[in-house]
Protein backbone atom coordinates (compact mmCIF):
# COMPACT_ATOMS: atom_id res chain seq x y z
CA UNK A 1 0.00 0.00 0.00
CA UNK A 2 1.24 3.39 -0.90
CA UNK A 3 0.63 6.64 0.02
CA UNK A 4 1.93 10.20 -0.59
CA UNK A 5 4.38 12.78 1.63
CA UNK A 6 5.78 15.83 0.52
CA UNK A 7 9.03 16.05 -0.48
CA UNK A 8 11.58 17.79 1.25
CA UNK A 9 12.53 19.07 -2.60
CA UNK A 10 8.97 20.10 -3.05
CA UNK A 11 5.90 18.56 -4.35
CA UNK A 12 4.11 15.52 -3.51
CA UNK A 13 5.91 11.89 -4.11
CA UNK A 14 4.43 8.38 -3.61
CA UNK A 15 6.45 6.16 -0.74
CA UNK A 16 5.71 3.04 0.04
CA UNK A 17 4.61 2.52 3.96
CA UNK A 18 8.13 2.01 5.05
CA UNK A 19 10.12 4.75 3.53
CA UNK A 20 13.91 3.99 2.57
CA UNK A 21 16.99 5.90 1.99
CA UNK A 22 18.21 6.42 -1.27
CA UNK A 23 21.35 7.06 -1.77
CA UNK A 24 22.66 8.74 -5.01
CA UNK A 25 26.61 9.11 -6.10
CA UNK A 26 26.12 12.85 -5.01
CA UNK A 27 24.97 11.95 -1.77
CA UNK A 28 27.76 9.32 -1.08
CA UNK A 29 30.04 12.58 -2.42
CA UNK A 30 28.78 14.76 -0.13
CA UNK A 31 28.83 12.38 2.67
CA UNK A 32 32.45 11.88 2.10
CA UNK A 33 33.40 15.30 1.70
CA UNK A 34 31.67 16.36 5.00
CA UNK A 35 33.50 13.21 6.93
CA UNK A 36 36.94 14.45 5.01
CA UNK A 37 36.06 18.02 6.34
CA UNK A 38 35.75 16.98 9.76
CA UNK A 39 38.07 14.45 10.34
CA UNK A 40 39.56 15.56 13.66
CA UNK A 41 36.45 15.23 15.42
CA UNK A 42 36.87 10.93 14.49
CA UNK A 43 39.23 9.08 16.68
CA UNK A 44 41.38 6.06 15.91
CA UNK A 45 40.12 4.17 13.18
CA UNK A 46 37.99 6.95 11.71
CA UNK A 47 35.23 6.06 14.61
CA UNK A 48 32.58 9.38 14.89
CA UNK A 49 30.24 9.79 18.43
CA UNK A 50 26.30 9.83 17.78
CA UNK A 51 26.62 13.55 17.60
CA UNK A 52 28.38 14.07 14.90
CA UNK A 53 26.24 11.45 12.85
CA UNK A 54 23.40 13.83 13.86
CA UNK A 55 25.51 16.76 12.42
CA UNK A 56 25.88 15.06 9.12
CA UNK A 57 22.62 14.10 8.72
CA UNK A 58 21.65 17.79 9.22
CA UNK A 59 23.62 18.72 6.81
CA UNK A 60 22.69 16.34 4.49
CA UNK A 61 19.10 17.29 4.95
CA UNK A 62 20.39 20.32 2.76
CA UNK A 63 21.19 18.74 -0.02
CA UNK A 64 19.64 15.28 -0.25
CA UNK A 65 16.44 15.19 -2.15
CA UNK A 66 16.18 10.92 -2.93
CA UNK A 67 14.32 8.74 -0.81
CA UNK A 68 13.86 9.20 2.70
CA UNK A 69 15.76 11.65 4.77
CA UNK A 70 19.08 10.50 5.49
CA UNK A 71 19.16 10.00 9.14
CA UNK A 72 21.88 9.74 11.62
CA UNK A 73 21.77 5.74 11.76
CA UNK A 74 21.21 6.23 8.02
CA UNK A 75 24.54 8.10 7.42
CA UNK A 76 26.44 6.06 10.05
CA UNK A 77 25.97 2.88 7.97
CA UNK A 78 26.17 4.16 4.22
CA UNK A 79 29.47 5.07 5.68
CA UNK A 80 30.52 1.58 7.07
CA UNK A 81 29.18 0.25 3.82
CA UNK A 82 31.66 2.58 2.15
CA UNK A 83 34.49 1.38 4.09
CA UNK A 84 33.75 -1.88 3.62
CA UNK A 85 33.75 -1.32 -0.19
CA UNK A 86 36.93 0.34 -0.01
CA UNK A 87 38.59 -2.43 1.56
CA UNK A 88 37.33 -4.75 -1.21
CA UNK A 89 38.65 -1.79 -3.82
CA UNK A 90 41.88 -1.77 -1.79
CA UNK A 91 42.64 -5.22 -2.31
CA UNK A 92 41.86 -5.50 -5.54
CA UNK A 93 44.10 -2.14 -6.72
CA UNK A 94 47.08 -3.67 -4.41
CA UNK A 95 46.17 -7.45 -5.81
CA UNK A 96 49.37 -8.97 -7.45
CA UNK A 97 49.25 -9.45 -11.09
CA UNK A 98 46.14 -7.03 -11.36
CA UNK A 99 45.82 -3.41 -12.41
CA UNK A 100 42.82 -1.49 -11.24
CA UNK A 101 41.44 1.91 -12.71
CA UNK A 102 38.71 4.41 -11.47
CA UNK A 103 37.36 3.55 -14.69
CA UNK A 104 37.63 0.01 -15.79
CA UNK A 105 38.19 -1.69 -12.60
CA UNK A 106 40.36 -4.77 -12.21
CA UNK A 107 40.44 -4.66 -16.38
CA UNK A 108 40.08 -8.50 -16.67
CA UNK A 109 41.39 -9.94 -20.16
CA UNK A 110 41.65 -13.19 -21.81
CA UNK A 111 45.19 -13.79 -20.06
CA UNK A 112 44.12 -12.28 -16.18
CA UNK A 113 41.10 -14.36 -16.56
CA UNK A 114 42.23 -17.42 -14.61
CA UNK A 115 43.98 -15.11 -11.97
CA UNK A 116 40.71 -13.09 -11.52
CA UNK A 117 38.81 -16.09 -11.00
CA UNK A 118 41.38 -17.24 -7.94
CA UNK A 119 41.21 -13.92 -6.91
CA UNK A 120 37.30 -13.71 -6.82
CA UNK A 121 37.14 -17.40 -4.70
CA UNK A 122 39.35 -15.62 -1.96
CA UNK A 123 37.18 -12.28 -2.32
CA UNK A 124 33.94 -12.93 -3.76
CA UNK A 125 32.63 -9.03 -2.72
CA UNK A 126 35.25 -8.25 -5.76
CA UNK A 127 33.25 -9.52 -8.42
CA UNK A 128 31.49 -6.39 -9.25
CA UNK A 129 34.98 -4.73 -9.93
CA UNK A 130 36.00 -7.10 -12.74
CA UNK A 131 35.58 -4.38 -15.23
CA UNK A 132 33.90 -1.24 -13.22
CA UNK A 133 35.41 1.15 -11.35
CA UNK A 134 34.47 2.96 -8.32
CA UNK A 135 34.13 6.76 -8.34
CA UNK A 136 35.36 7.07 -4.45
CA UNK A 137 38.13 4.89 -4.43
CA UNK A 138 40.77 7.90 -4.24
CA UNK A 139 38.49 10.22 -2.28
CA UNK A 140 39.49 7.48 0.87
CA UNK A 141 42.39 6.43 0.20
CA UNK A 142 44.32 8.55 2.46
CA UNK A 143 41.12 8.87 5.01
CA UNK A 144 40.45 5.39 5.73
CA UNK A 145 43.18 4.20 7.96
CA UNK A 146 45.35 0.92 6.32
CA UNK A 147 44.80 -2.33 7.78
CA UNK A 148 47.94 -4.64 8.28
CA UNK A 149 48.19 -7.95 8.58
CA UNK A 150 48.42 -8.23 12.33
CA UNK A 151 44.97 -5.77 12.90
CA UNK A 152 46.91 -2.49 13.62
CA UNK A 153 45.66 0.14 11.70
CA UNK A 154 47.26 3.06 10.76
CA UNK A 155 47.60 6.45 8.44
CA UNK A 156 50.56 6.60 6.19
CA UNK A 157 49.92 10.09 5.89
CA UNK A 158 50.58 10.10 9.65
CA UNK A 159 53.46 8.15 10.30
CA UNK A 160 56.24 11.00 11.53
CA UNK A 161 59.58 10.49 9.60
CA UNK A 162 62.32 9.99 12.69
CA UNK A 163 64.59 12.34 13.35
CA UNK A 164 68.58 11.09 13.21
Amino acid sequence: MSRSRKSACGGLEATESKDRCVWTETDETLLIEYITANRPKSGDGMNFDKTFWVSIADSMANHACSGAPKTPMACQSKWARLRSLYDIVHKVANASGLSYSLENGASITAESESMWADFVKKNPKAKSLKDKGWKHYDSLKGLIPIKTANNHSFFATSIAQRSN
